[in-house]
């Protein structure tokens, strides 16, 4: 992952989302990364994701890469990375997809699931997908 094109990304739409980048603390990603370990997920997405937390602690304003909330399904299969409205966006782990839900699905199908966290932002800031 670029962050170059996320941050490009997140300023062609902060307007409409107030979006702003704060990066995870080494300690945050550390945290994280014992999280991830103790919960079996797998170590590529893993680095995606710290990767992605290295340059913004958060999908809109949830959860911060430290947080346990993150792996509350991890047992169903998935990470939760966080939210917006009724929009729920998620790490599909067998997957290994980014996918884009609600509070009873984990996506609304394979248009809704992505192979990268920046295709999955994407398509919801833009609109396509929502």
């Amino acid at each position: 992952m670029e962050t170059n094109r996320i941050q490009a990304l997140f300023d062609k739409y902060k307007d409409n989302y107030r979006l702003s980048c704060k990066p995870a603390t080494a300690n945050q990603l550390q945290g994280f990364r014992k999280n991830c370990m103790d919960y079996g997920v797998p170590a590529d997405i893993m680095d995606e994701l710290v990767a992605y937390f290295k340059f913004n602690n958060n999908f809109f304003g949830y959860f911060e890469c430290d947080n346990i909330l993150i792996f509350e399904w991890c047992e169903q299969g998935c990470l939760w990375l966080g939210q917006r409205d009724l929009w729920t966006f998620r790490c599909l782990l067998e997957k290994h997809k980014y996918a884009i839900g609600d509070a009873s699905e984990d996506s609304f199908g394979e248009d809704y699931e992505f192979d990268t966290i920046e295709e999955m932002l994407q398509a919801f800031l833009s609109g396509d997908k929502i």
